[in-house]
């Protein structure tokens, strides 16, 4: 649990910096008041939260001997099957707030609720389809075809009515103008 929490106190006081850094960008932040406020203090004020509570978890962590870091993959299959799949999701979850939100991909630009939706059955499927073992559409389909056919079904039902009910939750009810 030490290295655990080694790791994740780096994470945050990287995290606690990048949000004073952008904090800071804001209007407001270097002593001038803006009429409406100040939106600089409020990241500035939870960066440093997090900062000094990084540095406490990283103090703790040493002590307990959590800097002693080695990079090597797990021998049991399954804590190496979950370590794999998190890095997955990482790279996935970076590739959707990054890559399709807001920029052009492949020259089109996706609206929200297309790009969300994508990732939504994306992810749904590629996390689902070692264990796809669904019986649901076994009179219809073949047996080695039904439990596919069935997540796909069932994957994009869900990624439709998310990306759908978030977009308008979001534009309609939030009033937040989505990427």
């Amino acid at each position: 649990m030490a290295k655990a929490d080694f790791i994740t106190a780096i994470i945050f006081l990287c995290l606690g910096g990048y949000m004073i850094a952008e904090g800071l960008s804001l209007p407001g932040a270097g002593g001038f008041i803006e009429k409406g406020g100040e939106p600089g203090r409020v990241p500035i004020f939870l960066g440093s939260a997090i900062i000094a509570s990084a540095i406490v978890l990283l103090l703790r962590a040493i002590a307990r001997g959590g800097a002693r870091l080695t990079l090597t993959l797990p021998q049991n299959p399954d804590v190496r099957a979950g370590l794999i799949r998190a890095i997955a999701t990482a790279l996935g979850c970076t590739f959707y707030g990054i890559g399709l939100l807001g920029a052009p991909l492949f020259g089109l630009d996706l609206p929200y609720a297309l790009a969300t939706g994508l990732f939504i059955f994306a992810f749904i499927v590629i996390a689902e389809w070692p264990e796809a073992g669904s019986q649901r559409l076994a009179g219809l389909l073949p047996a080695t075809v039904a439990p596919k056919a069935w997540l796909m079904l069932t994957a994009g039902l869900q990624a439709v009515l998310t990306a759908v009910a978030v977009a308008y939750l979001f534009e309609q009810q939030f009033l937040v103008r989505l990427p």
